[in-house]
């Protein structure tokens, strides 16, 4: 990847659902709302996911959307509504069995293929901890499933969002304390992003996507802001 200028920016697609659009606020809004070295198209679309192409089919939604745009790179953060069974040609996949996992799994690597055969690197961020047991260890399986599929695929890159949003112990928290003030990184309902939380998750991907893709973001002096 060419290092971004203001002359040739790069475009950043990034897609995904409603946690999706929560970092593209993040990104498109915050980080890289001034910045004209980067241009990025926040594509996410709640209530979607992986799990349903009959009501949502983001390969094809993607095909299109990287004709139309032509990144250099994209950003994919999706899976909160995947933990979920269906069907396939008429035959039920339960969730969590091996064979949810191969599907799940190969229509993961379709969305890696379909950006790399477009000549974009791909950054796959992986799902938070969720305030329900149940829910964060639904996100874990789906979790193992990006970062392995990311190291089938050179040009994908996993970015665990994990440890953004938990505890030093490990522990899902819905706020932070920064300079004596407290900043709300989830909202109530234990799922979706707050505010400062699309910023910090944002922020936190600057260093991973300059060391995956050997560009240098906010140059010449430039410092990426601070949520």
């Amino acid at each position: 990847m060419s290092q971004p200028t203001a002359e040739h920016p790069l475009t950043i697609l990034e897609i995904g659902d409603s946690l999706g659009e929560d970092l593209g606020f993040g990104l498109g809004d915050y980080v890289f709302a001034s910045d004209s070295y980067v241009h990025v198209i926040q594509a996410a679309v709640g209530d979607t996911g992986l799990a349903r192409p009959d009501y949502y089919d983001w390969p094809a939604h993607l095909e299109a959307d990287l004709r139309q745009y032509h990144p250099g790179a994209v950003i994919v953060f999706l899976g909160g509504n995947d933990g979920q069974s269906f069907n396939v040609n008429g035959e039920y996949v339960g969730f969590g069995t091996s064979l949810w996992h191969r599907v799940y799994a190969a229509r993961v690597a379709l969305v890696m293929r379909e950006c790399l055969a477009a000549d974009a690197r791909v950054l796959w961020v992986g799902m938070p901890i969720m305030q329900a047991a149940y829910l964060a260890a639904e996100m874990q399986k789906m979790n193992a499933i990006y970062e392995a599929e990311a190291r089938r695929h050179p040009g994908v890159t996993y970015f665990p969002s994990w440890a953004v949003f938990a505890t030093p112990q490990g522990a899902y928290t819905a706020s932070i304390v920064v300079n004596g003030e407290t900043e709300l990184l989830r909202d109530p309902d234990g799922v979706h992003i707050a505010n400062y939380g699309d910023d910090l998750l944002a922020v936190d991907l600057v260093a991973p996507m300059e060391a995956a893709w050997g560009i240098k973001l906010f140059p010449r002096g430039r410092a990426a802001p601070s949520p």
